[in-house]
Protein backbone atom coordinates (compact mmCIF):
# COMPACT_ATOMS: atom_id res chain seq x y z
CA UNK A 1 0.00 0.00 0.00
CA UNK A 2 3.12 2.83 1.09
CA UNK A 3 4.22 1.64 -2.53
CA UNK A 4 1.15 2.48 -4.11
CA UNK A 5 0.44 5.77 -2.42
CA UNK A 6 4.11 6.86 -3.18
CA UNK A 7 4.13 5.71 -7.06
CA UNK A 8 1.01 7.75 -6.92
CA UNK A 9 2.45 11.08 -5.76
CA UNK A 10 5.26 10.72 -7.25
CA UNK A 11 3.24 10.63 -10.79
CA UNK A 12 1.00 13.49 -9.84
CA UNK A 13 4.31 15.78 -9.12
CA UNK A 14 5.41 14.81 -12.93
CA UNK A 15 2.20 15.86 -13.78
CA UNK A 16 2.67 19.52 -12.66
CA UNK A 17 6.38 20.02 -13.46
CA UNK A 18 4.99 19.69 -17.13
CA UNK A 19 1.94 22.20 -16.45
CA UNK A 20 4.51 24.39 -15.34
CA UNK A 21 7.49 24.11 -17.71
CA UNK A 22 4.57 24.85 -20.62
CA UNK A 23 3.05 27.34 -19.30
CA UNK A 24 6.44 29.24 -18.38
CA UNK A 25 6.12 30.98 -21.88
CA UNK A 26 2.72 32.61 -21.39
CA UNK A 27 3.28 33.86 -17.69
CA UNK A 28 4.53 37.55 -17.92
CA UNK A 29 5.43 38.76 -14.22
CA UNK A 30 5.42 42.86 -14.03
CA UNK A 31 7.05 43.72 -10.81
CA UNK A 32 5.72 47.49 -9.99
CA UNK A 33 6.44 49.21 -6.54
CA UNK A 34 4.39 49.45 -3.73
CA UNK A 35 2.76 52.64 -2.73
CA UNK A 36 1.99 53.75 0.80
CA UNK A 37 -1.94 52.98 1.17
CA UNK A 38 -2.99 53.53 4.86
CA UNK A 39 -5.11 49.87 5.74
CA UNK A 40 -8.85 50.77 5.79
CA UNK A 41 -10.35 48.47 8.25
CA UNK A 42 -13.50 49.39 8.83
CA UNK A 43 -13.96 49.20 12.66
CA UNK A 44 -10.97 51.59 12.97
CA UNK A 45 -12.90 53.85 10.74
CA UNK A 46 -15.86 53.90 13.01
CA UNK A 47 -14.09 53.97 16.36
CA UNK A 48 -12.07 57.36 15.00
CA UNK A 49 -15.44 59.09 13.88
CA UNK A 50 -17.85 57.93 17.13
CA UNK A 51 -17.18 60.73 18.99
CA UNK A 52 -17.35 63.45 16.19
CA UNK A 53 -20.30 66.02 16.80
CA UNK A 54 -21.90 68.05 14.12
CA UNK A 55 -20.74 71.50 15.18
CA UNK A 56 -23.11 74.36 14.69
CA UNK A 57 -22.34 78.17 14.83
CA UNK A 58 -24.49 77.99 18.33
CA UNK A 59 -23.48 80.00 21.40
CA UNK A 60 -24.04 76.32 23.58
CA UNK A 61 -23.00 73.03 22.68
CA UNK A 62 -25.30 70.53 22.34
CA UNK A 63 -24.73 67.77 25.39
CA UNK A 64 -27.49 65.39 24.34
CA UNK A 65 -25.63 64.56 21.22
CA UNK A 66 -22.54 63.48 23.07
CA UNK A 67 -24.84 62.04 25.77
CA UNK A 68 -26.54 60.07 22.96
CA UNK A 69 -22.84 59.24 21.81
CA UNK A 70 -21.95 57.80 24.91
CA UNK A 71 -24.74 55.85 26.21
CA UNK A 72 -24.89 53.90 22.59
CA UNK A 73 -21.11 52.85 23.11
CA UNK A 74 -21.86 50.22 26.40
CA UNK A 75 -17.69 49.70 26.22
CA UNK A 76 -17.36 52.73 27.43
CA UNK A 77 -17.29 53.69 30.94
CA UNK A 78 -17.53 57.06 31.97
CA UNK A 79 -16.84 57.80 35.80
CA UNK A 80 -20.00 60.09 36.75
CA UNK A 81 -20.60 62.87 39.93
CA UNK A 82 -22.77 60.81 42.45
CA UNK A 83 -25.16 62.41 44.66
CA UNK A 84 -24.31 60.46 48.51
CA UNK A 85 -26.59 62.36 50.31
CA UNK A 86 -29.26 65.42 50.80
CA UNK A 87 -29.66 66.77 53.93
CA UNK A 88 -32.38 69.40 54.85
CA UNK A 89 -30.38 72.45 56.61
CA UNK A 90 -31.71 75.90 58.20
CA UNK A 91 -30.09 78.92 57.63
CA UNK A 92 -28.38 80.87 60.89
CA UNK A 93 -28.73 84.19 60.16
CA UNK A 94 -26.78 86.54 61.65
CA UNK A 95 -27.36 90.53 61.54
CA UNK A 96 -29.95 92.65 60.00
CA UNK A 97 -31.39 90.57 56.77
CA UNK A 98 -30.56 92.71 53.51
CA UNK A 99 -32.21 92.79 50.50
CA UNK A 100 -31.30 94.74 47.46
CA UNK A 101 -34.43 95.72 45.84
CA UNK A 102 -36.81 96.05 49.03
CA UNK A 103 -38.79 98.83 48.02
CA UNK A 104 -39.08 97.40 43.80
CA UNK A 105 -40.58 94.24 45.53
CA UNK A 106 -43.10 96.33 47.57
CA UNK A 107 -44.39 97.74 44.47
CA UNK A 108 -44.40 94.84 42.58
CA UNK A 109 -45.98 93.05 45.26
CA UNK A 110 -43.23 90.41 45.20
CA UNK A 111 -42.46 88.81 49.21
CA UNK A 112 -38.52 88.54 49.37
CA UNK A 113 -38.85 86.35 52.47
CA UNK A 114 -36.87 83.37 51.25
CA UNK A 115 -37.23 80.19 53.05
CA UNK A 116 -34.63 79.63 56.33
CA UNK A 117 -34.44 75.66 55.11
CA UNK A 118 -31.80 74.82 52.33
CA UNK A 119 -31.48 71.38 51.15
CA UNK A 120 -27.54 70.61 50.91
CA UNK A 121 -26.47 68.02 48.47
CA UNK A 122 -23.07 66.06 48.86
CA UNK A 123 -21.78 65.17 45.72
CA UNK A 124 -18.98 62.87 44.84
CA UNK A 125 -16.21 64.01 41.68
CA UNK A 126 -14.53 61.45 39.57
CA UNK A 127 -11.58 64.12 40.32
CA UNK A 128 -12.03 64.19 43.73
CA UNK A 129 -12.53 67.92 43.79
CA UNK A 130 -13.85 70.01 46.37
CA UNK A 131 -15.97 72.68 45.75
CA UNK A 132 -20.16 74.24 45.46
CA UNK A 133 -23.06 75.23 42.99
CA UNK A 134 -25.14 77.69 45.33
CA UNK A 135 -28.91 78.10 43.71
CA UNK A 136 -32.19 78.98 45.59
CA UNK A 137 -32.51 77.25 48.67
CA UNK A 138 -30.10 73.82 47.42
CA UNK A 139 -26.21 73.92 47.68
CA UNK A 140 -24.45 71.08 45.93
CA UNK A 141 -21.03 70.47 48.12
CA UNK A 142 -18.30 68.57 46.34
CA UNK A 143 -15.71 66.46 47.91
CA UNK A 144 -16.95 66.93 51.35
CA UNK A 145 -17.20 63.35 53.72
CA UNK A 146 -18.75 64.40 56.74
CA UNK A 147 -22.28 65.18 56.16
CA UNK A 148 -23.59 65.42 59.70
CA UNK A 149 -21.42 69.15 60.45
CA UNK A 150 -22.90 71.39 58.11
CA UNK A 151 -23.91 74.94 58.81
CA UNK A 152 -25.22 77.74 56.74
CA UNK A 153 -25.20 81.11 58.30
CA UNK A 154 -25.96 84.71 56.24
CA UNK A 155 -24.23 87.26 57.90
CA UNK A 156 -24.47 91.07 56.35
CA UNK A 157 -25.75 89.67 53.02
CA UNK A 158 -23.02 87.14 52.52
CA UNK A 159 -23.40 83.51 52.89
CA UNK A 160 -21.32 80.97 54.57
CA UNK A 161 -21.03 77.05 55.14
CA UNK A 162 -19.07 75.79 58.49
CA UNK A 163 -18.04 72.13 57.69
CA UNK A 164 -15.97 70.52 60.52
CA UNK A 165 -14.88 73.47 61.88
CA UNK A 166 -13.56 75.17 58.39
CA UNK A 167 -15.41 78.37 57.22
CA UNK A 168 -15.99 78.48 53.46
CA UNK A 169 -17.86 81.83 51.93
CA UNK A 170 -20.33 80.69 49.43
CA UNK A 171 -21.45 82.84 46.41
CA UNK A 172 -25.24 82.39 44.34
CA UNK A 173 -24.51 80.83 40.82
CA UNK A 174 -25.32 77.44 39.05
CA UNK A 175 -21.45 77.18 37.70
CA UNK A 176 -19.27 74.87 39.95
CA UNK A 177 -17.01 77.02 42.11
CA UNK A 178 -14.20 76.36 44.36
CA UNK A 179 -14.58 77.16 47.76
CA UNK A 180 -12.95 80.31 49.83
CA UNK A 181 -11.87 79.73 52.94
CA UNK A 182 -12.43 82.60 55.42
CA UNK A 183 -9.40 83.65 57.32
CA UNK A 184 -10.78 87.13 58.64
CA UNK A 185 -10.53 86.36 62.27
CA UNK A 186 -13.29 89.10 63.48
CA UNK A 187 -16.06 87.47 60.98
CA UNK A 188 -14.86 83.65 61.70
CA UNK A 189 -15.31 85.46 65.82
CA UNK A 190 -19.19 86.54 64.88
CA UNK A 191 -19.98 82.59 63.19
CA UNK A 192 -18.79 81.01 65.76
Amino acid sequence: MVVGLSFFVFKINEVFDKLKDSAKGQITVIQQPVKNVPETNPKKQINKNRFKLKLKPAPNPNYRETDSLISNDPDLKIAREELQTVRNVKMIRLGERQHADTLAANLAGVDLDNSDLYFVEFWRTPLNSKGYRFTKNKIMLYGFVDYNNILLYELDGSYYVKASGVVYRVFYGGDFKALERVVDTELLAKIN
